[in-house]
Parts: structure tokens; sequence; C-alpha cells
């Protein structure tokens, strides 16, 4: 009896003592998992969120780059799209000519088929031509009312390209040389240049009937390079192969080492070399057109 007693007493114990442990035991098994699991969420969140700021970082940093090749911050980025206006106004321009062109060249063919028909006395024909001929003009003052309107839209393009300042000294500069016998100013916003990119301090004027603008700014402007010898007061200008030189002490002009002789003389106005417009337009390749109605001279 006191054996059995003592049996059962150290399985009490036993049951008491070891129970515990194990349930102990089992808790931190389950507990473990969930921590893990709530590790790998957060990880997997925190990579998404780096890789999302690479990607931010570098869509900014192609944006930056961009920027810096435009010169945006530096003159350059206005500048850019001071062209792009002007060559789209120029486009325009360009493709309202040519319709005005193409109505002139009918109006052309029917004006002979109107001499022919005439001749010959078919008054029913010639009522129809002439009615013709008055759509077709009516069509051509159309566009030429548009090609005013570009006109002056690529005449404000220009004047934009100067500051406030800097039309305040074209304006004193302009006084200046009202001053001068037979001068006459022509605004800098006038001279369209279509193709290149030049600025003048002084502006261009007529003078004994001829337009002479400054040689240094429509040189470079049209990328040529301009050396000026104060000594023997000599300008030159370079050219691909061509070598354009104004002495203006002698009134000489030489082109690839051959004298030249221009009607009006290179002229100095505000300190600064005026040249015929025409003949160092040629020179360098370029196409001048005047509208006398607009009072415009288009270079390119």
């Amino acid at each position: 009896m006191r054996e059995s007693n003592k049996l059962a007493l150290i399985l009490v114990l036993l049951l008491v003592l070891v129970f515990p442990t194990v349930a102990f035991g089992e808790e931190v098994i389950d507990e473990t998992p969930e921590v893990d699991e709530s590790i790998v969420v957060e990880e997997d969140e925190t990579e998404e969120d780096e890789t999302e700021e690479d990607e931010t970082e570098e869509d900014e940093t192609e944006e930056d780059e961009d920027t810096i090749k435009e010169g945006i911050g530096k003159g350059k980025g206005k500048n850019k799209l001071w062209k792009e206006a002007k060559a789209a106004i120029k486009l325009q321009k360009d493709e309202i000519e040519a319709l005005k062109d193409e109505v002139e060249a009918e109006m052309d063919e029917l004006e002979l088929l109107l001499e022919a028909t005439e001749a010959e006395g078919d008054e029913a024909t010639v009522t129809a031509l002439k009615e013709q001929l008055e759509t077709l003009k009516a069509e051509k003052d159309e566009y030429k009312v548009q090609l005013k309107a570009k006109i002056s839209e690529m005449q404000q393009i220009m004047k934009e390209k100067y500051t406030l300042e800097e039309l305040t000294e074209l304006e004193e500069v302009a006084e200046a040389l009202k001053s001068l016998d037979d001068v006459a100013i022509i605004p800098v916003e006038n001279v369209i240049i279509v193709n290149g990119d030049a600025k003048f301090d002084t502006p261009p004027v007529i003078k004994e009937g001829r337009t002479l603008i400054p040689v240094r700014a429509i040189s470079e402007g049209m990328g040529a390079e301009v050396g000026w010898n104060a000594e023997e007061k000599i300008v030159t200008i370079t050219k691909d192969d061509k070598v354009i030189v104004f002495n203006l002490t002698e009134n000489k002009v030489f082109v690839d080492e051959a004298e030249v002789i221009i009607d009006v003389p290179a002229k100095v106005m505000n300190n600064r070399t005026m040249v015929p417009l025409r003949f160092i337009a040629e020179q360098l390749g370029l196409n001048v057109e005047y509208d006398e109605e607009m009072q415009t001279i288009v270079i390119e």
C-alpha cells in the first residue's frame, strides 16, 4: 500500500513539472513564424519603396541632363524657343506664299486665254473667264493679307530678341544717326534674318538709296569670322574659303585678294563699320528680299 502511494505521488510530481515545459515550448514555436513573416513583409515593402525612389531619382537626373543640354537657365533655352517660333512662322509664311504663287500662275494662264478668246469674239467665254479672274484676284488679295500678318509676327519675333534696355539704346543711337545727311533709319525688327542669329547695337540705315548694315553683326550672325585691324583700319571677313577685306582708309574692297568696286563705300557710324547689305549678302551666299509695302528686309 505504501509503495502504491509513493508511485502515485511520483507520477503527480512528474505531471506537474513536465507539462508546463511542453506547453511553453509549443507557444515559442507558434510565435516564431509570425515574427519572421512580419519581417519579410516589411523588407519587401522597403525594397519596393527604394526601387521607386531610385527610378524617380533617375528620371530627375535625366531631366536635369536634358535641361543642361538645352541650356535652360543660361539663356540658351529661351534662345532655342525663339528660334523654333521664328522657324514655325517662316514655314507658315512659305506655305501661304506657295499658295499665292499658284493663284498667280493660274491667273497668268487665264489672262492669256482671255486675250485669245477676246480675239475670237466669244463673248460668253470672255465673261466666264473674267469672272474666274476676279475670283482668283480675291484669293490672291486674301493671301497677301495673310502674308502681311505673318511678316508682322516675324517682326515681333525679331524685336523680342532684344531686351528693353537694348531697344532703348538702339533708339538713342537712331536719334544720333538721324542728324547725318541723307540717312534713314531701319528699325531692327524690320530686318528679318531667317536662318541666322544676329543682333544689332547700331540700326541698319538707308544712305544714297542703299541699305547699310553693321558688318560684324550680320557676318557673325551668318557664321563668318570677323577680324579688325585698328591700326590699319581693315575689316577682314572669313567664311569657308572666302575672304572679304574692307580697307576703310583707302575705301577699297577685296574679295579673295581681287579688288571689287561697290557703289556705296563702307561707312563708320556709331563706331561700327556699315557695309552695303546686298553686297555682303551675296558674298556670304545669302538671299535678300525687300518688301516695299511692309518696309521689311528678309535675309536667308
